[in-house]
């Protein structure tokens, strides 16, 4: 407590007392406000007294690199550490490299423990493999892995591989930005601006063997409720002299927040999807002598199937924070999966072009040819090079790789909603089941628009609504195998996806469910009992419904896939 003010008006002895015992109730910020004062007038760098056993004496040398050290026994939680970070780096508002979370002991002897967490610098960084355009680097002498603002594009990727939770996106500079450990302070043996504000000397930085961090990864970022190390391979180490019980787990271990949905991904990949299904099930139903050969219905269906995926790759550059810097996605193939979905839509969409105008000059060749004689070679080869089967095999080829490659993005991720074959799966019922949809919509139009095609197509369309309830269903039963997982005992990222699934997201949850039994079987069993061979306006009508719900239900499952799916993360960061 602090001394009365009696002590203060006393004789000598007194007073000296008084201030010696108010000395001894200071918290650890004033101390440090004191040693602060006290060494602001030297000419050496401030506070270096305080942190110059808190840096290495040397530099790393070959297979070593700087790693950050916390002693938990003194972290107090004041999070000093936090503003100073935010302040000495410049950070925009709502901008944190550093934070501090809470685990505890919620049974039996109550215990508790503050952590403060940062950017681990791995020895195989994520945010580095899966970045498309190479915008980190991990620095060959220090180890520390330093984020290139200059060259990011704002995609985000690396938010999704870091499983710390680090990279932080920025929404007025369209990047992503992270701790690079202070290096600038480094060179300069200056201490980071966490260690350098820290009041109990609770961050320190070491160096750490490579390969001692390789064959005992299990040592580092070792905390309860941290994620497994073995994903990325981090570098801090956390040392306590206490030993924590098994039940210690993370303060927020039972909080439920929804994640970013994403929506200009959302709708591209469901829109992609559509758009490889229904050029799949063409060439597939063409090859097989199940669908007409008309030249009027495979322009029309080759266009439609075009246009979305050209507006489903202009949805993907819209969700950069910099797309004009679009074009180094290329940069990083030799490890990123969104590079190289980014060169299989590529590929895909020169393929798809080619083929589309093959498609178009079969239809309108003559017409053309008549009036531009000299172009009716070129027409004629290329409608004949369109409908080969070689074209319409390589067609489909390049769209199943496509669907592959924009799976991997998700699985190469260490969030374990996405992290399986599941998400293959979910991704090629939904190519199929809207491919399906889409298809039955191109026939009841073509039917409509070319006379004699509406009898042949009858049988195909019942065909269709057979194929369809069991695509949806597959992809339903698949979507809901999810809340097995809520009656887990420990708070899994997957327990927390069920919950949040029967929680905050059940009303989306819910429709997304309706929509897939309204379009996948309710709607194709009014059509299964029409009892006429040609098509009308009923049919369309009908057959845009069933497309409208199926593309509906889509959506939402591709909305839910983002929001519901729960990131790994250090506690409480």
């Amino acid at each position: 407590m602090a001394p009365s003010i009696s002590k203060f008006l006393g004789d000598g002895p007194d007073l000296i007392g008084a201030y010696l015992e108010e000395q001894q109730n200071l918290t650890a910020v004033e101390r440090f406000s004191n040693l602060h004062d006290a060494k602001h007038a030297s000419g050496v760098p401030s506070l270096e007294g305080h942190y110059r056993d808190l840096l290495p004496l040397e530099k790393p040398k070959p297979g070593q690199q700087y790693a950050f050290e916390v002693d938990l026994d003194r972290c107090t939680g004041c999070k000093a550490c936090v503003t100073a970070c935010h302040s000495l780096n410049g950070l925009d508002a709502g901008e944190t490299w550093r934070s501090v979370g809470l685990i505890h002991n919620p049974i039996g002897k109550r215990l508790q423990q503050t952590v403060t967490t940062a950017c681990q610098h791995c020895l195989e960084p994520g945010c580095a493999h899966g970045c498309p355009v190479k915008a980190y680097e991990k620095d060959p002498v220090t180890g520390i892995v330093k984020h290139l603002d200059d060259q990011c594009i704002g995609c985000e990727y690396c938010i999704l591989k870091c499983p710390y939770d680090v990279p932080q996106y920025n929404h007025d500079r369209g990047i992503v930005r992270k701790c690079d450990m202070c290096v600038g302070r480094l060179e300069v043996g200056e201490a980071p601006a966490c260690v350098q504000a820290c009041p109990t000397k609770a961050i320190r930085i070491t160096l750490v063997d490579q390969a001692e961090v390789r064959s005992n990864y299990a040592e580092y970022a070792a905390l309860p409720g941290a994620p497994d190390p073995r994903h990325t391979l981090p570098t801090t180490r956390y040392k306590t002299a206490r030993k924590f019980p098994e039940s210690m787990e993370a303060a927020d271990a039972y909080k439920l927040r929804k994640e970013k949905a994403h929506y200009p991904l959302t709708s591209m990949l469901t829109l992609s999807q559509l758009a490889i299904g229904l050029f799949i099930l063409m060439e597939a139903g063409t090859l097989a002598d199940i669908l007409p050969k008309h030249a009027g219905f495979q322009a029309a269906g080759h266009l439609a199937a075009a246009l979305l995926l050209f507006a489903s790759i202009v949805l993907s550059v819209a969700h950069l924070g910099r797309p004009l810097y679009a074009f180094r996605a290329f940069l990083g193939l030799r490890r990123s999966w969104l590079s190289r979905e980014i060169l299989a839509f590529t590929l895909l969409g020169g393929w798809v072009s080619v083929v589309t105008a093959g498609a178009l000059a079969t239809a309108f060749g003559p017409v053309l040819s008549l009036h531009f004689p000299v172009l009716g070679p070129a027409i004629g080869k290329a409608a004949s090079w369109a409908a080969s089967p070689a074209s319409r095999i390589a067609l489909s080829l390049l769209g199943l790789l496509t669907l592959h490659c924009s799976a991997m993005i998700y699985r190469d991720t260490p969030r374990a909603f996405w992290a399986t074959r599941i998400t293959s799966a979910k991704f090629l019922l939904t190519a199929l089941a809207a491919g399906l949809a889409a298809l039955l919509a191109l026939g009841v139009v073509a039917s409509l628009w070319v006379p004699g095609l509406g009898t042949g197509l009858a049988a195909w369309g019942r065909w269709i609504c057979i194929a369809l309830p069991i695509a949806v269903f597959a992809k339903l039963a698949v979507e809901a195998r999810i809340h097995r997982h809520a009656d887990d005992q420990e708070p899994t990222p997957l327990k927390k996806t069920a919950l949040l699934l029967r929680g905050p997201l059940r009303v989306a949850h819910a429709w997304r469910f309706n929509a897939g039994l309204l379009g996948g079987l309710i709607l194709p069993m009014f059509w299964l009992y029409r009892d006429r061979a040609a098509f009308g306006a009923g049919d369309l009508i009908l057959a845009l419904s069933i497309l409208a719900a199926v593309m509906a239900g889509e959506w939402l499952e591709r909305y839910l896939f983002f929001t519901a799916c729960v990131p790994p993360r250090m506690p409480g960061a």
